[in-house]
């Protein structure tokens, strides 16, 4: 189980750091939503930080979860939850 987060959190880091793009008018940047890595990964409440970037990147999320190699982790039941959790309705991209 330690061994599956942590590969997690290195895809998400590395997802992070590479994908810097527009779409309209927002900056999808999956950087921003590291506030919601803890979230996804521990199952704790998310942030109002969090939810805020999160709201911020929605246009961005079913990129996010289209690209092959990070995508079945973005679409995770963690990363679900904290969709849901800040009030937010879960993409039909999420499967």
């Amino acid at each position: 189980m330690v061994k599956n987060n942590l590969v997690y959190v290195v895809v998400v880091a590395l997802l992070m750091v590479t994908t810097v793009h527009k779409t309209d008018a927002v900056v999808c940047n999956l950087f921003e939503l590291s506030p919601c890595l803890g979230p996804a990964l521990f199952f704790v409440p998310p942030s109002g930080s969090c939810c805020g970037r999160l709201r911020e990147q929605e246009p961005c999320l079913c990129e996010y979860v289209r690209t092959l190699t990070y995508g079945r982790y973005l679409s995770s039941f963690g990363a679900r939850r904290v969709v849901q959790a800040c009030g937010m309705v879960t993409p039909q991209c999420y499967g």
